[in-house]
């Protein structure tokens, strides 16, 4: 279980209306690259989230963590 940060929110929220490049998330976010990345890869190893194409950085929701907050 991951303690979600701001950031994470932000990332699971983008990637509920669907896929979306670690790119895309830096624009449209007030986090930098490096930290968008690093929640990236926390999410992903998590299992939250997928990189489905590494060129492009392209990433999936798998399972949405906040659903199962009871």
């Amino acid at each position: 279980m991951v303690d979600l940060k701001p950031a994470d929110e932000f990332i699971l929220d983008e990637l509920g209306k669907g896929r979306c490049t670690q790119a895309y998330l830096v624009d449209e976010s007030k986090w930098s690259r490096q930290h968008i990345h690093k929640r990236l890869q926390i999410l992903g190893v998590a299992g939250y989230i997928t990189n489905i194409h590494s060129p492009s950085a392209l990433y999936e929701l798998v399972e949405e963590p906040r659903e199962n907050d009871d």
